[in-house]
């Protein structure tokens, strides 16, 4: 790399922007479906949340921050994984919530994503605490491990492949503790608080020591150009420290998020039952 880059150099990889303007126009679809069949809008307490995790995901692949985590920084690298499992994740699912779906999909994709159809099968397996949590778990510290991290750095397939398992394990992990369909199980809010409690304690065994150790662990970082005058040393302590704060901030959100749901469930799944009949 021939500098450091700056904010107004941003990415052109057109798979990202692509998919992200496909996910932008299929969530206007479900928008415009909602209001057809309910006869209200959706209001910005959904369609703020999935636009920021859309954002989240731009500033995640497309900022410079994809360079710097690459070529520069583990701290930038560690920020980005987070926002890619536990920050873009829950706020797409919260966009999603009732009544955006189920209202807002076409009845051919409801039924393959239904319970009962083959999707929904498959996706309420992934979805199972005993699935979802271990598997995120394992994911992030598998990735995580000094060896196997930079290797993956310097090889872009599996970089790619990295961050595609630490968004959709992210994804399954956050469905499940924000369930946001009421119809759904009906796990009670201290067990949901159990899932955030629990997964907030893997991330604790990657960033807690990242923060205290006084050694570094990541060989390819140490013989990395050093950016805005970061020792390696240091740069690591930043990757642990911003990481726990993240997830601390996370946490914080994620049970008020669940004790909210949790006193408003029931009232707002007789809601949805009531938009359905109406609607056929």
């Amino acid at each position: 790399m021939s500098g450091v880059p700056g904010w107004g150099s941003w990415s052109v990889a057109p798979l990202l922007w692509i998919g992200l303007f496909v996910a932008g126009s299929w969530y206007v679809s479900m928008l415009r479906r909602v209001r057809r069949v309910t006869g209200k809008a959706v209001g910005p307490g959904h369609w703020a949340f999935y636009w920021s995790g859309l954002v989240v995901l731009a500033i995640a692949l497309g900022s410079p921050l994809n360079t710097l985590a690459v070529h520069w920084l583990l701290s930038a690298h560690m920020i980005q994984h987070t926002l890619l499992s536990d920050v873009a994740p829950p706020l797409l699912i919260l966009g999603l919530r009732a009544p955006v779906l189920p209202l807002g999909l076409p009845r051919p994709l409801l039924k393959r994503v239904a319970h009962r159809g083959i999707l929904g099968r498959i996706w309420g397996v992934a979805t199972k605490p005993w699935v979802a949590l271990p598997i995120w778990s394992g994911t992030l510290l598998f990735w995580s491990l000094p060896p196997v991290f930079d290797f993956t750095v310097r090889h872009q397939l599996l970089h790619n492949f990295e961050h595609l398992t630490l968004f959709y394990t992210g994804f399954a992990l956050w469905w499940l503790i924000i369930t946001p369909l009421p119809s759904e199980r009906r796990d009670p809010g201290m067990a949901r608080l159990g899932y955030v409690a629990f997964s907030r304690g893997a991330s604790a065994l990657v960033c807690v020591p990242l923060t205290f150790l006084n050694h570094t662990l990541f060989p390819l970082y140490v013989s990395l150009p050093r950016a805005y005058g970061i020792s390696a040393i240091t740069d690591q302590r930043l990757a642990g420290a911003s990481m726990c704060l993240i997830e601390f901030l996370v946490f914080g959100i994620a049970m008020g998020v669940v004790f909210i749901d949790a006193l408003n469930r029931e009232e707002r799944a007789q809601t949805l039952a009531e938009m359905v009949t109406s609607s056929r």
